[in-house]
């Protein structure tokens, strides 16, 4: 028996890379420039130098959405106050060409590798470089990449303002918002990136410059959905918006029991489609675990951009009969921190993202049932082979017209979204899990998943034109764009953009970046 375990923890262990060579000569050049600024693997040959601010590498290693990327040993962390510190690092970086190196805002993406590094330079925004300062202006906000939603809504809200972010208060600003950034306040202003006015970026090679609708357009445009494959951005300024009613708003989460889920589909079809008030939002979500998928429940989040919603507000997703019911007028970052506002550590995770046309609502139900059917059974299989606790979700998010049309009213983004093509859900798949066993195998069981319920998508639903559909070609733009902030390492992210949008990413990428630097990270490639 001891010789079993000790064999599956060795198996389970991670394998640690040792680190880069290049890694090592730019750590030592950074920790030379900015000693109280970079530190070494407190377990490498190094660490005597920056033993007193060890627990700074150690906090940012560990504090991942995602625990796979948590055993990733950068060679060093380095944590930039501004955007010369970063621009220097950049230069470093280009003079040791092969040192791998990962950017890090919150951590809260699933993917493997995409914000942490195994060997490499590791950058990390969180610590020094996330404060949220209101502008002379009184309607705009500079805000760091490292900065967490919950903590720029406690600035923005003492003016009873708020700006177009994270509906889950941990989350970090740059990857969320490089990403798209679905919001409460999507219907009514757009994705984040849509109301960023200006981004300061170090360019991959090492200048700072700034990309607004005047300078660098491209870029912007490129910046706006596009993610991090452009440059490092260092500071977001952000259009300010109303908060509530007098900085009050409405919202909680609703338990339903599993027989209320048909009510569920059909309203949230009618809602997609008629989405009578703009201030409204809500996120699905349908929840399956412990052992034999015991637990199996939808619960809604509602929001209202004011202290009571309007009448049919929610097209009667809020009369469904609920177990539990936590809605109420609240503060809009109270609201964000709901559910622990996405603040865990310490699990393994994988995501995916499926889009689906919404349907009128016997079809939308036939879909969603599709979803809750399979969850349920491979819920159960992988319980049945005894490989852990695990808890695998799906979330069907509206993406209305009413959305698609406020993307464009701010210059539109990357992510082509037309209204003409109609009423979209984005549904995001998750699997959580224990074990580290199952490290390779989980990611793998989730998508078989989603690739199954496209399957049944394709073979029984495929060419339903989305509610409020005037113009496109059907096939594509039912099953696209994909969410970047919801996908999968193996998902072509940038293929869902459209050929057009696809082509004239690279050209930006080209010409901002011909020797490829952003590309040493992590990430989504052309």
């Amino acid at each position: 028996m001891n010789a079993a375990i000790t064999l599956l923890l060795a198996l389970a262990a991670p394998i640690l890379a040792a680190p880069n060579t290049d890694a090592v000569a730019v750590c030592q050049r950074l920790h030379s420039l900015y000693p109280q600024y970079t530190v070494w693997d407190p377990s490498g040959s190094y660490a005597g130098e920056t033993f007193w601010n060890q627990s700074y590498y150690t906090n940012t290693v560990k504090e991942y959405w995602n625990g796979v990327n948590a055993n990733n040993r950068p060679a060093c962390a380095f944590f930039p106050a501004n955007a010369q510190h970063v621009a220097v690092a950049v230069q470093q970086l280009n003079r040791y060409s092969t040192a791998p190196f990962a950017l890090k805002s919150g951590g809260h993406n699933f993917n493997a590798g995409f914000s942490s590094t195994n060997g490499g330079v590791l950058i990390s925004f969180n610590e020094n470089l996330s404060s949220t300062v209101r502008n002379p202006d009184g309607n705009t906000f500079d805000v760091g990449p490292g900065a967490r939603w919950g903590d720029v809504y406690e600035v923005t809200e003492k003016t009873k303002q708020v700006v177009v972010g994270g509906r889950l208060g941990n989350i970090g600003v740059a990857g969320y918002t490089l990403g798209g950034g679905l919001s409460y306040y999507s219907a009514q202003y757009g994705l984040a990136c849509d109301n960023v006015l200006n981004f300061e970026v170090v360019l991959p090679n090492g200048t700072i410059t700034n990309a607004n609708s005047t300078s660098h357009p491209d870029l912007w445009w490129a910046l706006r959905g596009g993610g991090n494959r452009f440059g490092i951005v260092t500071k977001f300024t952000l259009q300010g918006h109303p908060l509530g009613d007098n900085g009050q708003v409405w919202g909680g989460i609703k338990l339903f029991t599993a027989d209320k889920r048909q009510q569920i589909f059909e309203a949230l079809s009618n809602f997609t489609s008629e989405y009578p008030d703009a201030k409204a939002a809500v996120i699905p979500t349908f929840d399956f675990g412990l052992p034999g998928a015991l637990v199996s429940n939808p619960a809604l989040f509602y929001f209202y951009d004011g202290a009571k919603p309007s009448s049919n507000a929610f097209m009667g997703l809020d009369n469904i009969e609920a177990l539990i019911d936590s809605t109420k007028t609240t503060t809009y970052s109270d609201l964000a921190s709901q559910a622990g506002g996405a603040k865990i550590y310490g699990i393994n995770a994988a995501a995916r993202v499926n889009t689906f046309p919404n349907m009128p609502p016997p079809q939308l139900s036939r879909l969603l049932e599709a979803h809750w059917s399979t969850f349920q059974s491979q819920i159960k299989n992988d319980s049945s082979r005894n490989i852990d606790i695990q808890i695998g979700t799906f979330t069907p998010q509206p993406l209305s017209v009413r959305i698609a049309r406020a993307s464009q009213e701010r210059g539109g983004n990357t992510l082509g979204l037309d209204p003409a093509n109609g009423d979209r859900f984005w549904v995001e798949n998750d699997l959580i899990w224990i074990n580290p066993v199952c490290n390779d195998a989980c990611p793998e069981y989730l998508r078989e998943v989603g690739d199954s319920i496209n399957a049944v998508f394709n073979r029984t639903l495929r060419g339903t034109k989305p509610t409020n559909y005037q113009s496109g070609d059907v096939n594509f733009v039912s099953v696209n764009p994909l969410f970047m902030n919801d996908a999968g390492d193996y998902q072509n992210v940038y293929d869902s953009y459209g050929a057009e949008n696809k082509a004239r990413l690279e050209s930006i990428a080209k010409a901002y970046d011909p020797n490829r630097f952003m590309f040493r990270q992590g990430g989504w490639n052309f």
